[in-house]
């Protein structure tokens, strides 16, 4: 155990062998589990020589039926990399669904019989053709939450649907001498995504404001700047080229202002400079 500076314990309940299988075969390089009884745990670091005081706390809390997971990964790492290894699994009456789950429409390659009267029980419409039975249209039978039943479970059986998503969650975790525990292992990835974008966008956002120059923001100001420069032009009707295209700007020209080849200039000011000339 002292060779692991993580060790984290998931909870087994309604986690099937087979999906232990799946897991142990996609994360062998990384992670190692054991499953062994809690009270032989605790014997094992009341009797071995342990660096860590509180590898005894960590084992003295387990409870239930749990698997042991030893990994160099860091604990939310650990996590995020349970996330994506969940894996697909067939509805068990029971079981509470994961996501929504839908039975498309089309062919189910099923000949029509008694299954027809299961259909209808979880009312999904259906209707025969070419000596099989479909589906008349997509039809959601479960969502997020719901309590699987036995017909529900017995349909998507025969339809060969996995729609239950299964994986190991972390109950608690021993990092490098601290305890983890529940909240303490909440990873809500699309929140700090979010909460990272917000906070990017406001530091882009005030750092144009007071003019702070970055290579991020650097476009930003000068845009600023720009239209700073041609609202200011045109209050105080000094007309350049490009100010001319709004309509304040316009008008000022029309009114004080004559066009050249250059832009717009003060009629007084080509009046003086065609005197000199």
């Amino acid at each position: 155990m002292s060779k692991y500076p993580v060790i984290a314990a998931a909870d087994l309940t309604k986690v099937r062998s087979s999906q232990i299988h799946e897991l142990r075969k996609r994360l062998r390089d990384r992670v190692t589990m054991v499953v062994a009884k809690n009270n032989l745990l605790r014997k094992s670091v009341e009797l071995g020589d342990f660096k860590e005081a509180k590898l005894g706390e960590f084992v003295k809390d387990l409870t239930g039926s749990n698997i042991l997971l030893f990994s160099e990964l860091n604990p939310y790492s650990l996590i995020i990399l349970l996330d994506k290894s969940k894996v697909r699994v067939p509805a068990k009456a029971g079981d509470i669904a994961t996501n929504e789950i839908m039975i498309p429409a089309g062919n189910t390659g099923l000949p029509p019989g008694p299954v027809i009267s299961e259909f209808g029980e979880i009312r999904v419409r259906t209707k025969i053709e070419g000596g099989s039975i479909w589906v008349a249209s997509d039809s959601v039978v479960a969502r997020r939450g719901d309590k699987i039943t036995a017909k529900m479970a017995s349909v998507l059986s025969k339809l060969g649907l996995k729609p239950m998503e299964a994986g190991l969650t972390l109950v608690v975790a021993f990092d490098n001498g601290t305890i983890l525990r529940g909240g303490d292992l909440a990873v809500d990835l699309p929140s700090y995504k979010n909460d990272l974008i917000t906070a990017i966008n406001d530091a882009l956002n005030l750092s144009t404001e007071v003019g702070y120059v970055t290579v991020e923001n650097a476009p930003r100001i000068l845009v600023k700047g720009f239209r700073e420069a041609l609202a200011l032009a045109g209050e105080a009707a000094f007309l350049a080229a490009c100010a001319s295209s709004t309509t304040a700007a316009s008008t000022a020209c029309s009114s004080t202002a004559s066009v050249s080849s250059g832009g717009c200039w003060p009629t007084a000011t080509r009046s003086s400079s065609g005197a000199t000339g």
